[in-house]
């Protein structure tokens, strides 16, 4: 009986595991000192990499380039129905003395979706010298740096190709960077970690206090 019970516990813990693992980039950002990437310039672009931690007022946000929405069919009517959509902006950071761009994901659901969408409209006004229009207020962010999506990226390209931004492909390649600001509640994730962590040594102490149970059990099993 016991031994059934320890290869339980074994196997959930192997599933604690998987998924204290599978936090992957999320949680090493949710565990790494956060960056004030505009009040603290970054002084080079070798820094703007994954897991970068970002907890800053973001002053400028250019346009959205991309947008993402999932679909489902309504099981009642076969209607279909609109998720929440998700869209990707152009967001410039400065390292050393340049700046590159980066891709800034949020969603319709997100609380900072119409303060950024605000500041997009504000930041491309003042871009086309319309500065009366740009009067949007910085927007506070937190949460961090992770992959873009090749398609995405390519689509970030070629806004800054149709848009005549840079002079040539080279400087498109050389400050476009195929990463994304993602908005992110790292405050849950620790939560859920710590949980995990805890369930796993809790299933560790029970694995073994079973295998020590497990062997005994055998031992007078034996002697009879």
């Amino acid at each position: 009986m016991y031994k059934t019970w320890k290869n339980i516990c074994i196997g959930v813990l192997v599933l604690v595991l998987v998924l204290m693992y599978g936090g992957g980039m999320g949680t090493k950002i949710a565990f790494s000192r956060p960056v004030d990437i505009y009040e603290d310039v970054l002084s080079d672009a070798g820094l703007l990499k994954r897991g970068l931690a970002i907890e800053t007022q973001l002053p400028l946000l250019m346009e959205c380039f991309g947008y993402e929405t999932s679909t489902q069919t309504n099981g009642y009517d076969n209607s279909t129905l609109v998720g929440d959509a998700v869209y990707y902006y152009i967001m410039p950071v400065g390292a050393g003395e340049e700046t590159y761009y980066v891709a800034l994901k949020t969603s319709s659901k997100s609380k900072n979706y119409e303060s950024l969408k605000k500041l997009s409209q504000s930041t491309m006004n003042l871009i086309y010298a319309e500065p009366e229009e740009a009067d949007a207020a910085p927007v506070a962010i937190t949460g961090g740096l992770v992959s873009l999506d090749d398609e995405l990226y390519q689509y970030m390209k070629q806004w800054f190709r149709e848009t005549g931004w840079f002079e040539d492909e080279a400087d498109i390649e050389k400050y476009v960077l195929p990463l994304s600001f993602s908005e992110e509640n790292y405050t849950s994730l620790r939560i859920i970690f710590f949980v995990e962590a805890a369930i796993a040594a809790a299933l560790i102490a029970a694995i073994v206090l079973l295998s020590k149970k497990a062997k005994k059990e055998a031992e007078s099993a034996g002697s009879q």
